[in-house]
């Protein structure tokens, strides 16, 4: 007799009961219901059993769902279908200071949603199915009433026929996020504007020299953002200060030829700058250098922190430029500090510009050496002009500035500086890895300055022996060492009205540096063996791929020199920075050694421009042009096969244009490419002009300009 066992699932199996032998046996009715109960009895054993089984499962599930949900870093907000919150997260309580019993069951608006951004909020939310997995943007609030700023992001809970059954959103608090992003743009702004502010000042040397102390004191208060400016000059062999120039940018008073302080009264304040050009005093009222001047200056006008920084003279120091603040514990930066020592470094330039004048018309008054000198100077010029005339063709063979090939934002930054830089008079220090282009970039200034008509002379401070830099740097006369058989004209001289660059400055022997000093404060050069000073008016430009503050603790390099160097700072990009602009120098190197070497090689494989995009290019584009040279004199037929980058799959490469390299036509190009790239979409996200990082108005005049206009549908 066969009876069927039933689970909770539905049929779990059969139970029989057999007679065995004879005779046979004929099954009761008692025997059957027997029978029926002993399988009831199985069933309801096993669908106990099933059920534990799930109980447990269920129990497990929903503890893993509990410790999944508490463990989140994110927020988490779950509601239901009528908007009522059924549950929130250990990070949600904290993040907005409410507890879970004061949001569970709360129906929308919830508290941490601040009132003003009811609309918004809501907005985010109207279709919720149509933006699942969107993030997106708010503004939240803490249960102390503070406002945060936040991300969103929502989905949906779904039973198992799909139906959807609840909202959650897992929101991430930004704060921290967003004050650095503040944070960033300001210090962008603000080194713009100090940037700005050292060409604007730069431009007044030479001006009247009053109007222009007046114009430097409260242009240098906006920009450091300090409350007090004040231009001290020596009086009485440098042991009396007194106030030439002070402006107070709380009530925008200015104030000529005030106080006087001396150095009887304060010997601590007189003394530190017989070693130091420059102090940085965060607690003015304590510091032992300042502490004098507390009762009668700091306490009376709350000012709490200065930086004071030397100003020289074209002999001798001229008095000392000084930076307050009123802000209760301000501590000035190492940037603050740097950007005032470029301040007192234009007033140097203004104050030996000054005192130069006055010196050239005392000369002018004497007649008799006025001749000689202008005789003297006719016969120097002659020679010079000589000279100047093989240095400009020289130049202008190996360098246009309309063939600088580049693409990328990095580079095209600094050429803005250049551009910025170029009409002044001011010192440039261009600092960056050897092969980053350094010369060029000198040269680019050059030309673009109105000295470009004069000789720009070149002097690698690296190249020239220890015993000959001198008289090669400023002449000789005859006879002044063994050797010198006849007068030397000296690369300063050659670079009269011109350009001097002194490429590799950091390599320039630490005896020789009080001599150029001398050059950047007087304008002066004194040749070997001579016995009077010449003035020579030579703008100079700097380039070392030398860390010059490193050098200054080493003791390798002078402070007082570097101050001087430095007044205009340009960071040249290594190539790795700037790999936009790789398949740009490929091309151009490419053709370069086309005409070269007589080669027409057209293409390149496609995972060697790659290798060569990622590659870190240690000896930047100096490395480059020698591998692309090497490729080139190697590669036998159209492709170019670069050693160390080989390609296995020769299909896929790409055309090597050959092209213009004209600034214009590489903006074209670079325009162009993108445009395709990005389906002509000039405006909006992943738009052309959000590629290019210009406006949308920005791009379509340059497309006007460069004359390019969307291709017609066939």
């Amino acid at each position: 007799m066969d009876v069927f066992i039933n689970s909770a699932t539905g049929y779990y199996g059969v139970i029989c009961f057999e007679n065995v032998g004879l005779p046979l046996k004929q099954w009761a009715a008692e025997d059957q219901e027997f029978a029926t109960s002993i399988a009831s009895i199985v069933s309801l054993i096993l669908e106990s059993t099933e059920r534990k089984i799930a109980e447990t499962e269920l129990r497990s599930e929903k503890e893993f769902s509990e410790k999944l949900v508490t463990s989140l870093r994110e927020g988490l907000s779950v509601v239901n279908l009528e908007g009522v919150h059924i549950k929130v997260n250990p990070a949600l309580c904290e993040m907005t200071g409410f507890t879970e019993e004061e949001l569970v069951g709360i129906k929308a608006p919830f508290p941490y949603w601040p009132p003003e951004e009811y609309d918004n909020i809501y907005k985010a939310f109207d279709n919720p199915l149509q933006s699942l997995g969107v993030v997106k943007h708010a503004i939240l609030m803490r249960k102390n009433g503070d406002r945060f700023p936040c991300t969103l992001s929502d989905s949906v809970i779904r039973n198992s026929e799909g139906k959807v059954m609840a909202y959650f959103t897992t929101i991430n608090d930004i704060t921290i996020r967003v004050k650095a992003e503040n944070i960033l743009k300001e210090n962008i702004i603000k080194s713009d504007q100090r940037k700005n502010t050292i060409i604007e000042l730069a431009n007044l040397i030479g001006e009247d020299f009053e109007l222009s102390l007046k114009k430097i004191t409260a242009t240098a208060a906006t920009a450091l953002n300090v409350d007090l400016v004040t231009i001290w000059e020596y009086k009485k062999e440098k042991t009396e200060l007194l106030s030439k120039q002070f402006y107070n940018a709380i009530s925008q008073e200015y104030e000529t030829e005030g106080l006087t302080i001396r150095k009887n009264d304060f010997p601590k304040y007189f003394d530190v700058f017989e070693d130091r050009n420059s102090i940085n005093i965060a607690d003015v009222v304590n510091n032992p250098i300042t502490k004098a001047f507390s009762e009668t200056f700091f306490i009376p006008f709350n000012i709490s922190s200065r930086i004071d920084v030397v100003i020289y003279g074209r002999y001798n120091n001229y008095g000392i430029i000084s930076f307050e603040s009123t802000t209760p514990k301000r501590v000035f930066t190492n940037d603050d500090e740097s950007f005032a020592t470029s301040i007192a470094s234009i007033v140097s330039l203004m104050v030996e510009s000054k005192e130069r004048t006055l010196a050239e018309n005392k000369i002018a008054q004497t007649n008799t050496q006025l001749l000689e000198a202008n005789k003297e100077l006719s016969k120097l010029r002659n020679q010079l002009e000589q000279e100047n005339v093989y240095l400009r063709n020289e130049l202008d063979l190996v360098f246009n500035y309309e063939e600088m090939v580049y693409g990328s934002v990095e580079f095209s930054n600094v050429l803005n500086e250049i551009e910025k830089v170029a009409p002044t008079k001011a010192t440039v220090l261009l600092l960056g890895e050897s092969g980053t282009g350094k010369e060029l970039l000198a040269r680019a200034l050059h030309k673009t300055s109105p000295r470009s008509n004069k000789p720009l002379i070149k002097v690698n401070c690296s190249a020239i022996p220890r015993e000959l830099i001198e008289s090669e740097l400023f002449g000789h006369k005859k006879g002044s060492f063994t050797g010198a058989f006849s007068d030397k004209v000296g690369k300063f001289e050659l670079a009269d009205g011109g350009t001097l660059f002194l490429d590799e400055i950091g390599e320039l022997p630490l005896d020789m540096q009080p001599k150029i000093l001398r050059f950047l404060q007087e304008g002066e050069i004194e040749v070997v063996g001579g016995s009077v000073s010449k003035k020579i008016d030579a703008r100079i430009i700097a380039a070392t791929n030398r860390n010059l503050l490193e050098e200054i603790e080493k003791k390798q390099f002078r402070e007082d020199l570097y101050f001087r160097l430095n007044v205009f700072p340009i960071a040249v990009p290594p190539l790795r920075k700037r790999k936009d602009d790789i398949p740009l120098l490929v091309e151009h190197f490419v053709d370069k050694f086309n005409k070269a070497y007589d080669k027409t090689i057209k293409y390149i494989p496609d995972d060697a421009m790659s290798q060569l995009k990622a590659y870190n290019w240690p000896g930047n584009i100096r490395e480059l042009e020698n591998l692309i040279e090497r490729a080139s004199i190697l590669s036998a037929s159209e492709t170019l096969n670069i050693p160390g980058f080989e390609s296995s799959n020769q299909i896929t490469k790409q055309r090597i244009n050959v092209v213009d390299l004209s600034l214009d036509s590489v903006l074209r190009n670079h325009i162009l490419q993108v445009l395709e790239e990005c389906q002509w979409k000039i405006s909006g996200p992943k738009s052309a002009s959000d590629i290019l990082g210009l406006k949308p108005s920005t791009l379509r005049d340059k497309m006007n300009k460069l004359e390019i206009k969307k291709p017609k549908k066939e």
